[in-house]
């Protein structure tokens, strides 16, 4: 058992070594009805401020990202800004990304999730999309997203976009 516990811990390490921390302000802007299944009149849009933690270990990646703030857009109210309490709801995700010099293509699935009962979340993401390197450390993304639960209402009508620092 102790040979087994070693050899976890060499190899928990060996991959923190090798791979990259990140963190990042993400915008997820989404033209849709509504994500959680409540009505809302005149509804047209939504746009969510975050931030994105993520870990890269070669091809695969993981992450988590939460919102701060988000935008509404209704034909009603016209433009409401709403402070989200950071920690509150999440977006875990895993995914691969493939290298082409200062370019990738990435692709990721995760699933929503939030404390307490005024946010209803449970929702699954599917994001494919490219991004750029400005240095070692700078980088850009900019992703199609789609919701696997509402696939063919959500295809095509959202979208993220990330700006990061890499460790």
């Amino acid at each position: 058992m102790k040979k087994v516990s070693l050899v976890l811990c060499l190899l928990l390490a060996g991959s923190l070594l090798l791979g990259s921390f990140s963190v990042g302000l993400i915008n997820v802007a989404a033209k849709t009805e509504s994500l959680s299944n409540t009505p809302l009149s005149g509804f047209v849009g939504v746009d969510v401020l975050g931030i994105d933690l993520r870990y890269d270990v070669g091809l695969l990646y993981l992450g988590a990202a939460t919102p701060f703030l988000m935008f509404t857009l209704s034909e009603d109210t016209g433009v409401k800004s709403s402070l989200i309490i950071p920690g509150i709801a999440w977006y875990g995700y895993i995914g691969l990304k493939l290298d082409f010099g200062v370019f990738y293509f990435r692709g990721d699935i995760g699933h929503t999730f939030a404390f307490g009962e005024q946010l209803q979340l449970g929702f699954s993401p599917l994001r494919l999309g490219f991004g750029m390197n400005f240095s070692p450390s700078y980088y850009i993304e900019l992703s199609v997203d789609t919701v696997l639960q509402k696939f063919n209402e959500t295809v095509g009508k959202i979208f993220d976009f990330k700006i990061g620092y890499r460790f």
